[in-house]
This record gives structure tokens, C-alpha cells and sequence, in this order.
């Protein structure tokens, strides 16, 4: 647990960022599988893919594991063609509030083009918080020509 708990406080800021908005998607679809449990409801699998994939992700971040940024995509890529199930939706949403604030009785046009720019930005932050964990977290040791491999 100690060694978990190093290579947490050795991670950079922005890739702790991504690993807390992956703990924070892997609770909110925990809730969320919890809730199709208790009602049937009809996403369990949905769910269940996400929380996998959240999860995942978590702990490839804590293993230093660079290609964590595939995952990363993959989700991006699923959530656009599903349900908006973004790493960054929660922060989008809080901004949102803002927006709200501004305008309180928004058109039916502002409302559109609100979704749009919501989907928009989540995709992009997902897409940046892909390329931030394939380029900050740390490379692979290459191997010495003499040296044999591990598999």
C-alpha cells in the first residue's frame, strides 16, 4: 500500500487531476449500478462497461502505465456515441451552473447549442486528459541489447 501511496505523490499535478476525476467516475457509476440493481433498470451494462473502464484506468495511472491514454480515448470514443459519460462531465456540469446563473430562462436555441458546446468540451478534455497521460507519465525502461526480455 505504501509503494501505491509513492507512486501517487510521484505522479504529475495534471495526471493527478485525471486519476481523481477517474476515482470520481468510478463512485458516481458504482451509484449507478447500484441504482439498475435496485430498479432493473435497463443500463446496467452500460454502467458496468464504464465503471470497468474507469476503474481500469485508475489503476493503470497508479502502475505508471502510459498507454492508460488509450483507455482514456476508448471512453472518450464510447461516451460521445452513447450517453456523454465524459471524465470531465461533472466539471462541465458545475460550469453549466454558471451559465444558468447568467441566462436563468435560456431559449430552446441557447439550449441547443449549450449541448453542443457541452459534448464539444468534454471530448476535448477527454481527448487532452488521453495526452496527458500518454505524455507525463513516465516511459518505459528500454532494455540493454544484451539483456533478455521479461515475457
Amino acid at each position: 500500500m505504501s509503494k501505491l501511496v509513492k507512486r501517487f505523490f510521484g505522479l504529475n499535478v495534471w495526471v493527478k487531476a485525471v486519476f481523481f476525476f477517474c476515482l470520481l467516475g468510478t463512485f458516481a457509476n458504482i451509484f449507478l449500478l447500484c441504482r439498475d440493481v435496485s430498479s432493473g433498470g435497463v443500463l446496467f451494462r452500460l454502467h458496468a462497461g464504464f465503471l470497468i473502464l474507469y476503474a481500469s484506468q485508475a489503476v493503470f495511472i497508479l502502475l505508471h502505465e502510459r498507454y492508460a491514454g488509450v483507455l482514456t480515448v476508448l471512453q472518450g470514443i464510447l461516451a460521445l456515441l452513447t450517453s456523454a459519460d465524459f471524465m470531465f462531465a461533472p466539471l462541465m456540469r458545475v460550469l453549466g451552473q454558471f451559465y444558468y446563473l447568467v441566462n436563468p430562462t435560456p431559449s430552446v436555441e441557447a439550449m441547443t447549442v449549450y449541448k453542443y458546446v457541452f459534448i464539444s468540451l468534454c471530448f476535448t478534455l477527454q481527448m487532452l486528459a488521453a495526452y496527458v497521460l500518454f505524455s507525463l507519465l513516465p516511459k518505459p525502461p528500454k532494455e540493454k541489447p544484451g539483456e533478455p526480455s521479461a515475457a
